[in-house]
C-alpha cells in the first residue's frame, strides 16, 4: 500500500507540472509568428530579441509601445492585439518558444538567442527517440529539414499533443496529430542530452 501511495504522489507531481507548464504555454498563446530577417546568414531585419523572447519581456515590450501610441491594450481584441505586436515585429518563433519552454519546464539554460530548430535537434544537443512508447513531456518534432521544430506536451498511445510558433499557423498554437499519419511531417522525435 505505501508503494501505491507513493505512484500516486509522483503522478500528482507529474500533473501539477504539466499544469504549471500548461499555464506557462498559455502566456505564448496567439502570440506572432516573428524572426529576425537574414540574407546569407547575415541578419538584415532585427526583430525584437531576435523572435526568442520570452512572454514577460514580450509582454513588456508590448505595454512601451502601446503606452508610447496611446493605446489600451485592455480594449483591444485577440486580433486586435496581435496585429499590434505584429506590426511592431514582436513575437517568437519556433526555437524561441522551444528553448523558452525547456528553459521553464527543466530549468535548461539554453540560450534562445543562440539556437535555431536545427541545432534543438542535432545529435550534439539531442537524442533521436526511436521507440514512441518512451515519448515523454518536452521531446521534440523535427519538421522541414531542421527549419521547424514542434514542443511535446503530451502523449497518449500515438496521439501527440503539441505547441508550436509557425508563419502559416499565425503565431503560436496548439496541436495534435497521430504519429502515424503520413500527411504529418515527422522527421524525427528528439530530446535533449542534458535531460537525460
Amino acid at each position: 500500500m505505501a508503494g501505491w501511495n507513493n505512484i500516486s504522489n509522483l503522478w500528482s507531481m507529474a500533473g501539477t507540472q504539466l499544469n504549471k507548464l500548461k499555464q506557462e504555454i498559455s502566456h505564448y498563446l496567439d502570440l506572432p509568428y516573428m524572426r529576425n530577417t537574414l540574407k546569407n546568414g547575415v541578419v538584415t531585419k532585427e526583430r525584437f530579441l531576435g523572435g526568442k523572447g520570452n512572454w514577460k519581456e514580450i509582454k513588456k515590450q508590448t505595454n512601451i509601445l502601446a503606452k508610447k501610441e496611446k493605446i489600451d491594450l485592455a480594449k483591444l481584441t485577440s486580433k486586435e492585439l496581435y496585429n499590434f505586436q505584429k506590426k511592431h515585429h514582436i513575437g517568437i518563433d519556433c526555437s524561441g518558444l522551444v528553448s523558452q519552454l525547456l528553459n521553464f519546464y527543466f530549468n535548461a539554460h539554453l540560450n534562445p538567442r543562440h539556437t535555431s530548430a536545427d541545432m534543438l535537434t542535432s545529435t550534439i544537443l539531442s537524442k533521436k527517440i526511436d521507440n514512441i512508447n518512451d515519448i515523454q513531456t518536452g521531446d521534440m518534432v523535427r519538421q522541414k529539414n531542421g527549419h521547424h521544430v514542434l514542443f511535446i506536451i503530451e502523449k497518449q498511445n500515438q496521439i501527440i499533443y503539441y505547441v508550436e510558433s509557425s508563419l502559416a499557423g499565425r503565431g503560436v498554437k496548439y496541436g495534435q496529430t497521430d504519429l502515424f499519419d503520413p500527411s504529418f511531417d515527422n522527421q524525427g522525435i528528439y530530446r535533449l542530452l542534458l535531460l537525460n
